[in-house]
């Protein structure tokens, strides 16, 4: 027979106490009943096991700890919404559909016309002596006036004498001689004369370049009177050249 140590009747008793088992009597140890109690469990084998096995689940409660409180940010980031995973590739292909969009909203283009690519030609090659009104000497510059009519006295029509001018320039045609219209008001102009030489931009522009920054000079800057059957040759003329159909200016010799 196993007699069972006093201080475990007491520890079971005072775990069933805390668990809510049984009722504490306040008679502290329990000396007197725990060793009646004792006794009884002594000639009992079943008060002797039931004591052991309560001895027992309290060593095994003993040494679970009581869990620690969780973090705030674990906790916060258990709670917060998560991205659901089809928005994934729409933010993905948002930048792309940002791009398509606003090229679809663009306006068009200007077309390119004759007189457009003159302008642009004419800003880059000529305005820097002429003016970028054509004004020339009268306003500043060091080559001649183009405004006014002025280039419409040298060169009466828009034939070869004016493209081949723009073409070879005051070398081409030579220091000292005459070109253009030899009864022109006030007598020839010759090449070289105001010491500001032309150039010659046949090696540069091509062709249908030329033809464009010749006629924004008579027509734009010089105010040529022309009619609209005289506009649509001119433009065929132009077409015939190449232009229009280069916008980005390569492929035709040359570009602004």
């Amino acid at each position: 027979m196993t007699e069972v140590p006093e201080y475990l009747f007491e520890r079971s008793r005072q775990r069933r106490i805390d668990l809510g088992l049984l009722e504490d009597d306040g008679s502290g140890g329990g000396g007197g009943a725990g060793a009646s109690g004792g006794e009884a469990l002594t000639s009992s084998g079943s008060g002797s096991a039931e004591v052991i096995a309560a001895a027992k689940a309290d060593a095994k409660l003993e040494q679970f700890a009581e869990p620690e409180a969780e973090p705030g940010w674990v906790s916060a980031a258990r709670s917060r919404t998560k991205i659901p995973m089809w928005a994934l590739p729409v933010m993905f292909f948002l930048p792309l559909w940002a791009f398509v969009y606003v090229k679809l909203t663009e306006p068009p283009p200007e077309p390119v016309t004759a007189i457009t690519e003159g302008a642009a030609t004419y800003a880059a090659r000529c305005a820097s002596c002429h003016g970028g009104d054509g004004a020339g000497s009268d306003g500043g510059g060091v080559g001649r006036p183009l405004y006014n009519g002025e280039v419409l006295l040298t060169f009466p029509k828009l034939e070869v004498d004016m493209l081949h001018w723009l073409e070879v320039g005051s070398e081409g045609i030579g220091l000292g001689n005459a070109y253009g219209a030899t009864d022109r008001p006030g007598g020839s102009r010759i090449s070289g004369e105001t010491g500001a030489n032309m150039p010659g931009f046949g090696g540069t522009l091509s062709e249908y370049k030329i033809y464009s920054v010749a006629r924004y000079i008579r027509e734009v800057l010089s105010q040529e009177p022309i009619t609209d059957e005289e506009i649509a040759a001119r433009d065929v003329e132009w077409e015939d050249r190449g232009g229009g159909k280069d916008v980005s200016g390569g492929g035709h010799g040359g570009g602004h």
